[in-house]
């Protein structure tokens, strides 16, 4: 559990058994909402098809009530797949056998000139963890390279330090992300046996030193399959409320990515299906109505364009999840996980369209 909760897991599991019809109703009526609120809503009970209605009603005012129309566009650029952990669910894992890149300054402005033929103007970098090659320094330059391309960058490398994220905020990053994986500290050993992403304390308060940093916007997640969802969502709520409470100036995004093939063949012992996916994002969508909340390229495009009416306000178009995979020739097999949506991004935004929302590329410029 997030080791700022202050419920076992057994009072966690004993309340979500014990909601009944007219705890969930009194959860999507009211206004202001707590942490029980956002158990009822993920509970069994309301899992029942006599809401699922009202959910997605109550999750798209508030959706609408704070993002409108809007729908921030975003491109993801792996700019490195060599990574020192030996996760057992990741294809970056040390012991896979597979052709490791990592792009080079310029390579880097050739992938990102190709990125902005699409008018996409927000960047995230991706990163396995490989502190000989992914340094604090480079990152840095990295951002001071793009910070003149890109209104917002972003990224998701391995945690650092306070002093090495105010380092990389002058540079200009100023969002981040990063995956607990799961916040069940035993099944995080299991998981991570060796390598600096096995300890549990320092991954899971990088967002806390972020934002004591100055970092505008604090992605959160975990990684759905790991663990059971409805417990692991408990410690995610749990996190983004001490997050807002610590870290009051910045933003709260969350992300629900579940768990694809890779060709190392990990299996999730608790799959997540559409319809549960569904639930989560609703619910938190009602909890925190003013949050970010991201779509992952992990999911159909069936699923991408219904769930951006009803609780996302955030997407990525025309991703590639291999170093190189927008314009540098790289090895087109080595990625991350598998991409269930192909779409260009053209294609993307003429939906978002048709669903009479807007694409937004720009809605924050620390420049001006």
């Amino acid at each position: 559990m997030f080791p700022k909760l202050r419920f076992t897991l057994e009072q966690i599991q004993d309340h979500y058994a014990r909601v009944t019809p007219e705890m969930v109703w009194n959860s999507l009526n009211g206004y202001r909402h707590g942490f029980f609120d956002l158990l009822n809503l993920l509970s069994p009970e309301a899992s029942k098809d006599e809401y699922r209605t009202a959910l997605r009603n109550a999750s798209t005012q508030a959706r609408r009530r704070y993002y409108g129309k809007a729908v921030s566009i975003f491109a993801p650029l792996y700019i490195s797949n060599t990574c020192v952990n030996s996760c057992r669910y990741c294809d970056f894992n040390i012991h896979h056998h597979a052709k490791r890149k990592t792009l080079t300054l310029d390579e880097i402005e050739l992938e990102c000139a190709a990125i902005r033929k699409h008018g996409i103007d927000s960047l995230l970098i991706v990163a396995g963890e490989d502190p000989k090659h992914i340094t604090v320094d480079f990152l840095c330059e990295v951002g001071r390279r793009l910070n003149t391309l890109f209104s917002c960058l972003s990224l998701e490398v391995a945690p650092q330090s306070e002093e090495d994220y105010r380092r990389l905020f002058a540079a200009g990053f100023e969002s981040l992300i990063c995956f607990q994986e799961t916040y069940d500290q035993e099944l995080y050993k299991y998981l991570h046996p060796a390598g600096p992403k096995s300890v549990y304390e320092h991954r899971v308060w990088t967002q806390l030193r972020a934002g004591r940093a100055g970092f505008r916007t604090l992605g959160i997640a975990f990684l759905l399959g790991l663990a059971p969802w409805r417990i692991e969502a408990a410690s995610l709520g749990a996190h983004a409320f001490y997050l807002m409470k610590e870290c009051y100036q910045s933003r709260i995004q969350f992300a629900f990515p579940r768990i694809t093939p890779v060709s190392g063949g990990f299996i999730p012992e608790h799959p997540v299906d559409e319809n549960d996916l569904e639930q989560m994002m609703l619910a938190f969508r009602i909890v925190f109505p003013e949050c970010g909340m991201t779509v992952s390229t992990r999911e159909s495009p069936a699923f991408w364009d219904s769930i951006v009416q009803s609780a996302a306000d955030n997407m990525s178009a025309g991703s590639r999840v291999t170093p190189g995979g927008y314009a540098v020739s790289a090895d087109k097999d080595v990625s991350q996980f598998t991409l269930n949506d192909a779409r260009e991004p053209e294609e993307i935004y003429q939906a978002i369209r048709k669903n009479h929302q807007e694409v937004v590329f720009k809605n924050w410029d620390s420049r001006i």
